[in-house]
């Protein structure tokens, strides 16, 4: 394959999933509780280096190019977003350390362990009375692994700096706030929530707070995430114009020395 057109494609693919992953954290730059993804590459070395010296026949001039790019997998900003007050009864934010944590239906099979978490205090009631994701209809668990019934009169409601859940003076329940032993372990599952693999958890820590009547914002900086896309867009055209100009000065090598055959 010519050498060129292996390194403008490489540059094209990386661009489209550079260009995949910007585009999704613009997208849900208003998506309360969003958390940004981060995606990093690397330079690759040639395959001839890669394996080690494994090809005598190499060209040096070759290995010297390089190999273009690789994307490591994304990761996942867990930076604070910044508290909006909203004034709304149900609504809460966690500032601090710490996820809310959903119900997970029990599947058998793999991945039964999982626990369900998320970053968006944007809740409701559903017809059953339960404190559910506003978004998805998913029911909130509270400190003792069973879904918080609310009373139908929300307005009374008032929410602590713990989680503790009162109807005037009594205590209808408390929000479990967790933390992954393993961040690493998180994966975006869609609809607010975020899937820990393995499901192991500790308490959040004691200076991690609940804020009744916010919301978390995004992570993302719009401004900055637009600029982002804008560039990468301009990069894949690059390496696009680069692989048609490969592909042309291969057409006219075989059309010229395919003359002389």
């Amino acid at each position: 394959m010519n050498y060129g057109f292996h390194l403008s494609t490489a540059g094209t693919i990386t661009g489209m999933r550079r260009l995949d992953t910007v585009a999704n954290n613009l997208a849900n730059s208003t998506t309360v509780g969003f958390k940004a993804d981060i995606l990093s590459m690397q330079a690759r070395l040639p395959e001839n280096l890669e394996n080690g010296g494994l090809y005598a026949d190499t060209n040096a001039a070759l290995d010297a190019l390089g190999g273009g790019t690789l994307f490591n997998p994304s990761q996942i900003d867990l930076s604070q977003g910044a508290l909006r007050q909203t004034g709304n009864a149900l609504d809460v934010a966690i500032e601090g350390d710490g996820f809310f944590v959903l119900e997970n239906p029990k599947t058998a099979g793999a991945g039964s362990q999982d626990a369900l978490l998320t970053r968006a205090g944007a809740f409701t009631r559903d017809t059953k009375g339960r404190l559910v994701l506003a978004n998805s209809g998913v029911p909130v668990m509270g400190t003792d692994g069973k879904p918080i019934v609310l009373p139908s009169d929300t307005a009374k409601i008032r929410i602590d700096a713990r989680g503790t859940i009162f109807t005037g003076d009594d205590s209808i329940g408390q929000l479990a706030v967790v933390m992954p032993l393993d961040v690493t372990n998180l994966r975006k599952e869609g609809r607010d929530a975020m899937r820990l693999l393995g499901g192991n958890t500790k308490n959040a820590p004691d200076e991690t707070l609940v804020r009744h009547g916010h919301v978390e914002e995004s992570t993302v900086d719009s401004v900055a995430a637009l600029a982002e896309l804008v560039k990468v867009s301009r990069g894949i055209e690059f390496s696009t114009r680069l692989m048609q100009t490969q592909d042309q000065m291969t057409g006219r090598l075989i059309d010229t020395f395919g003359r002389f055959s």
